[in-house]
């Protein structure tokens, strides 16, 4: 007999044998955790500067171009595991505060708390962010689009980053290819001898071919939900925090496609994908290496 608590609506699931009870209570766990709010943590505000951020001695730094406040949180367990293992400088570079202009203040506030969480530096190019970041600004203001590659090309000129990280061209949100297009377009401005890795990140639509596998210890995973949970205008709609475990869930389970199907190894809890290249000579090409990284393994050879 199934126990109450995995009745679901009423229906007493099929009986397809003894592991059914198991599962059941398992996904009656799942529904009732997407119901429940997550409490974001205490922090201060941090500072939210505008333009390019101040240099420092010889620490190694990374860039990480965000279409919208919560990309930072979505998409930065690479650079989290930076910052922590490697003591990377990591600045986020919003792009945008989002498309609605009577959310833009509280957006920014949410940006500082969750990059505060993170330890990331937080950075906009100008004051309130870009507006329009999409392909189809790029084709239909042709000035416009070349004062935000100015602007991005400066903070790479003044910071030289040992590497860039950014939305994959397929991303499918229009300001999340836009990203990646401002991205390449001022790497472009910069000097023939001008060479840092590439990093692009998946959210809204998976990259055909990732070749680099991350795993999330626990305790960064749960670093990454917590700042999600300051996004709280966002996460009121839809609770990116909550199904945010099952993201990293899903792409330890796609890493399998990089460290080749039928592997063995691959256990880590969570993960995240990426696709990791260089730009050298004017030009970005993907590494035709795969990489693996446990959860627990030391980030050896990563821009090799």
């Amino acid at each position: 007999m199934f126990p109450q608590q995995v009745l679901l609506n009423g229906r007493i699931p099929p009986d397809f044998g003894e592991n059914v009870p198991s599962a059941a209570e398992i996904i009656a766990v799942y529904e009732e955790i997407l119901q429940q709010p997550l409490e974001p943590p205490e922090v201060m505000e941090g500072l939210v500067s505008v333009g390019s951020p101040a240099l420092r001695d010889m620490q190694p730094c990374a860039l990480l171009l965000t279409p919208h406040p919560d990309d930072e949180c979505l998409t930065g367990a690479l650079p989290l595991r930076l910052s922590c293992e490697k003591n990377w400088r990591i600045i986020n570079v919003g792009m945008t505060l989002g498309s609605n202009r009577e959310r833009r203040a509280e957006r920014r506030k949410e940006l500082s708390k969750a990059c505060s969480v993170l330890g990331f530096e937080c950075v906009l190019p100008v004051e309130g962010g870009f507006n329009a970041v999409t392909p189809e600004a790029r084709e239909a203001d042709s000035d416009g689009w070349r004062k935000k590659i100015e602007a991005i090309a400066h903070i790479i000129e003044q910071l030289r980053p040992r590497a860039v990280v950014m939305p994959h061209a397929g991303d499918a949100h229009a300001t999340h290819a836009g990203t990646y297009l401002l991205g390449m377009d001022a790497l472009a401005r910069m000097p023939s001898d001008f060479g840092c890795a590439v990093v692009l990140t998946e959210y809204w639509g998976q990259m055909p071919q990732p070749n680099t596998v991350v795993g999330i210890p626990a305790v960064d995973a749960a670093r990454l939900m917590a700042a999600l949970a300051c996004h709280a205008g966002e996460v009121s709609r839809n609770a990116y925090d909550r199904r945010f475990p099952a993201y990293m869930i899903d792409a330890s389970r796609r890493g399998e496609k990089v460290a080749g199907m039928g592997h063995q190894t691959l256990k880590m809890a969570f993960a995240q994908l990426y696709e990791i290249g260089a730009w050298a000579r004017g030009k970005y090409a993907p590494s035709a290496l795969s990489r693996v990284y446990g959860a627990d393994a030391p980030l050896v050879d990563l821009f090799e």
